[in-house]
């Protein structure tokens, strides 16, 4: 926190004197992590508390990262946006948004929520990696908790999907963490949480109790940072976002210049005989609206269809199924 700026000294000391406590959640987009904050809003609500949730989308699609900061107190009056004040605390999707030079290219509130966790006094910082507590490292100096967790693992055990959607499963990492709200609160959120099937919700309560039991907490840490304040500040205004928008970052695994992913194995393929449905539910769950019409046959755009399999579990009439992704895109004449 810039304590020079009249307005977030203002702010710092409203957040202190009213108890709102904030945490800024950096996710991959269509990766369940603006889903897990709803979730987690809605437990936080059942124990009594306020809850405000801001949002700052980036890249296309499911590109860059998604900063979603989380803001809760015992009163109504939370100031409202997305950008970091003084976070208690941080979720990290993964250990790679501690880099500044990968959260910078992508939106500079990612940047700010890691300076202003640096700046803050006893945070927890959350990380979803299968490293233990005391092999993360920071840009700057912190001083707090850090925890984390393989949630991406945990989830995968379960459902073959790539990339994992494992934002939910990440709910028993903060509960871990932080202690601010209950497990039993976070699982019947999930359980209620209706844009998901009963059957997930219940696979996500699994995998959110695995993930509390497996996180791995480390208190009262001291981490020598890379950078110093002002090599940071400076090392950022290298790194800064064009002013005409935001750069689509190849962030895990974009392939070269192409939107598509290089670590997909496999791609979706339709059985045009099969495929007579009205109302295509494959489309309608694609979680990148990659599926559409041409010529009243079934189409997929594999520059940014992620390969994850949702269509193929969706298909009332098992026309989707999943083949070799080089062997789909050779039958199309790309590589």
């Amino acid at each position: 926190m810039n304590k020079e700026a009249p307005q977030e000294e203002y702010i710092y000391k409203y957040f202190r004197e009213k108890g709102v406590r904030e945490f800024p959640v950096l996710g991959i987009g269509r990766q369940g992590f603006r889903s897990a904050v709803e979730v987690l809003a809605d437990a936080l609500v059942r124990e009594g508390k306020y809850v405000q949730v801001g949002a700052r989308l980036s890249g296309a699609r499911s590109y860059g990262i998604n900063i979603i900061t989380l803001r809760f107190a015992d009163i109504s009056d939370i100031p409202t946006g997305f950008y970091p004040i003084y976070p208690d605390g941080l979720l990290a999707a993964h250990e790679s948004f501690l880099s500044p030079d990968v959260s910078w290219r992508v939106t500079p509130g990612v940047s700010r929520s890691i300076s202003a966790l640096g700046e803050s006094e006893g945070g927890t910082l959350m990380v979803c990696t299968p490293k233990p507590p005391e092999s993360i490292e920071c840009p700057l100096d912190f001083e707090g908790t850090v925890a984390t967790v393989d949630a991406e693992a945990i989830f995968s055990e379960r459902v073959a999907i790539q990339p994992a959607p494992y934002g939910i499963t990440a709910l028993g990492l903060f509960v871990r963490a932080t202690g601010l709200v209950s497990l039993d609160a976070v699982k019947q959120s999930i359980l209620e949480f209706e844009r998901l099937r009963k059957k997930v919700r219940e696979l996500n309560v699994e995998t959110a109790q695995k993930a509390f039991e497996e996180t791995k907490v480390l208190r009262d840490v001291k981490i020598k940072g890379k950078f110093s304040k002002d090599e940071y500040k400076k090392y950022e205004e290298t790194l800064k976002t064009p002013a005409h928008g935001v750069v689509t970052t190849k962030l895990l695994g974009a392939a070269g210049d192409e939107p598509a992913y290089a670590w997909r194995e496999q791609l979706p393929v339709c059985d045009q005989r099969k495929c007579k449905c009205i109302e295509c539910l494959a489309a309608y769950y694609c979680p990148e609206g990659a599926i559409s019409w041409k010529d009243e046959l079934y189409h997929v755009d594999y520059d940014f269809c992620k390969g994850c399999g949702t269509c193929a579990q969706e298909c009332t009439e098992d026309a989707v199924h999943m083949e070799d992704a080089e062997k789909v895109l050779a039958n199309l004449g790309r590589k």
